[in-house]
């Protein structure tokens, strides 16, 4: 929403009145419309060029777990109720790229048909301005403290419902805590990550070093599905290495072999 121009300020005036003019200047729209604004400006051939790979993806995986849960294919097609889990969103109300990814994921939703209620968000960083615009929304604003690793937030699959893992340039020790806290092979099904593509991390970092620090995504790194979202446009820095990331059916096999060899390795030790 673009601030209305005051043509006063072109008109001579006391100095009292262009002091107050300035102040009125500087201000910043409210943070609703910054952010609705984002949404609306971004850019549509890149933005549908996301939406097609997600409806791909993610709409083949729930068919695939609608198959298996209801165990008659002509029932497979039937609506899936999902969830969207986002971490480590940063501060809409400080950082231009968290309101871009904020309004992505609001753009993504609506075009998905995914109800805001449905959207449970959490960042130790959020001030009260954020979470009271992200309530505005209609999102479930978690308040755990300042831990995002606490068990209660990397707890967020569920063995039932497929959920959308919204989680822009997390660290790994947190992308490692979300796999550790929902590591069952039906979880991470249920799972569709957008977020840092896995397998930057396995070429940035030593075996040694990730078997110490992120030993579960060093198991499920090698047996995701990536597609990377293309460079936006606008906001390439919010949306560099980005990637829909999930694990496919054809890949599932392998991934419970790695997890077998993993737990025999434990044992051993």
């Amino acid at each position: 929403m673009t601030p209305t121009i005051d043509t006063e300020i072109w008109l001579p005036s006391s100095p009292s009145r262009q002091r107050k003019t300035r102040k009125q200047r500087q201000q910043k729209p409210p943070l609703f419309s910054r952010v609705q604004f984002v949404q609306d400006k971004l850019d549509l051939t890149w933005f549908n060029s996301c939406i097609r790979i997600l409806e791909k993806y993610f709409e083949s995986r729930i068919l695939e777990i609608s198959e298996e849960n209801s165990g008659q294919k002509k029932n497979a097609r039937q609506k899936k109720e999902y969830n969207v889990t986002c971490l480590g969103l940063g501060s809409p109300e400080t950082s231009d790229n968290a309101r871009a990814q904020l309004a992505f994921l609001l753009k993504v939703c609506d075009t998905l048909k995914i109800d805001c209620a449905k959207i449970s968000i959490y960042d130790p960083v959020f001030t009260d301005e954020d979470k009271s615009l992200l309530r505005q929304f209609g999102m479930c604003v978690w308040d755990c403290g300042s831990d995002a690793k606490d068990t209660h937030i990397c707890n967020i699959i569920t063995d039932e419902e497929p959920t959308i893992l919204f989680m822009p340039h997390c660290d790994l020790a947190l992308y490692e805590s979300v796999l550790s806290a929902n590591w069952s092979l039906i979880r991470l099904k249920n799972s569709l990550f957008i977020c840092n593509h896995f397998d930057d991390y396995i070429q940035n970092n030593s075996v040694r070093s990730l078997k110490d620090k992120a030993p579960h995504l060093l198991t499920i790194a090698p047996n995701i599905t990536s597609h990377p979202l293309p460079t936006s446009p606008d906001w390439p820095s919010a949306f560099n290495n980005t990637s829909v990331q999930f694990l496919s059916k054809h890949k599932f096999d392998a991934l419970a072999t790695a997890t077998e060899e993993k737990k025999c390795e434990e044992e051993q030790e």
